[in-house]
């Protein structure tokens, strides 16, 4: 079978982070307007939405859903450079869509609690809302909670950069773990879902508290737009305090290129080479074109094709 178009690969990418941006941080939205759910629930809960989206989209596009996945991929030569602009659009540009949509829908409670808590939107003080859309440091929930509560000074810039780095790194260390066909204990394509959305649940749960752990350039950037033009102004651009926008952008990039490259250059090479798993998820970009972590949707492997 040939390869997915790419343009139907770049509406499974706005889909993917579409539903993440929508049903995803609608947890966060359901969590801050009613206290039905703390940190431990709300991994659990995105690890499922996780899941969701790349059973979706995954088979199509490969699910990255994740420009900072996307840029490691394109580095160590498993998706073509080509294609890493539009990947990203895509996925940023379901980020803002589905901000809209998730506000949409929630614009109820959110000004319910807003008015019931004498929030003004724009002020320091809507960081409490402004978070069930994008990233703060630290997470303004947990902070408040705390007795004493936090101040925004307990996380410092290159500390909230070196979470989002760390997170992010072991996610795509997992990852490449996973797409590799060498890698005995590397998940079939249906488990793969399961794998990266229990995963991203993890680090929700331990990271959370710092700096909402993104470790995701779209998940952030996208619903930062979409607030931004909400009314939420400054906390979405430049940020607040020691928590300017960027850090959720850079952050993870840089920390799945690194991720990607204790696999590649470390972890991946002290595996024997021997004959593919036909059910491995992924393939490399010299093998596919259009490489994707879940694998290609009508290609096993190698092997299998030249049968």
């Amino acid at each position: 079978m040939e390869n997915v178009a790419l343009w139907k690969r770049l509406v499974a990418e706005f889909v993917g982070v579409f539903l993440l941006c929508s049903i995803g941080l609608m947890l966060v939205a359901t969590s801050i307007t009613t206290g039905a759910f703390g940190l431990f629930e709300l991994g659990i809960a995105f690890a499922l939405a996780i899941m969701v989206c790349l059973v979706v989209v995954a088979a199509i596009s490969g699910g990255h859903i994740n420009p900072a996945i996307t840029v490691a991929l394109a580095v160590y030569k498993r998706f073509p450079w080509r294609e890493v602009p539009l990947y990203i659009a895509a996925q940023v540009s379901g980020g803002v869509v589905g901000a809209f949509v998730l506000y949409a829908i929630y614009r109820g409670p959110i000004l319910a609690f807003e008015e019931a808590n004498n929030i003004v939107r724009g002020e320091p003080e809507s960081a409490i809302t402004a978070m069930i859309f994008a990233c703060f440091a630290p997470n303004p929930a947990i902070a408040a909670a705390q007795d004493p509560p936090w101040t925004a000074d307990i996380i410092s810039l290159p500390g909230a950069l070196g979470a989002e780095f760390f997170a992010t790194f072991v996610l795509a260390l997992v990852v490449f773990a996973a797409i590799e066909n060498r890698n005995a204990f590397a998940p079939s394509v249906p488990i793969f879902s399961l794998v990266i959305g229990l995963v991203v649940g993890f680090i929700v749960i331990a990271e959370a508290p710092l700096t909402m752990a993104a470790i995701n350039p779209a998940r952030d950037l996208g619903p930062r737009i979409a607030i931004y033009f909400l009314g939420w102004g400054d906390l979405a651009f430049p940020g607040i305090g020691n928590a300017p926008w960027w850090i959720w952008t850079v952050g993870p990039t840089l920390g799945a290129v690194a991720g990607g490259g204790v696999w590649v250059f470390a972890l991946g090479k002290w595996l024997d080479a021997g004959p593919e798993a036909p059910d491995a998820a992924g393939t490399e970009a010299e093998e596919l074109g259009t490489p994707t972590p879940g694998g290609d949707p009508g290609t096993t492997s190698v092997a299998e094709r030249e049968r």
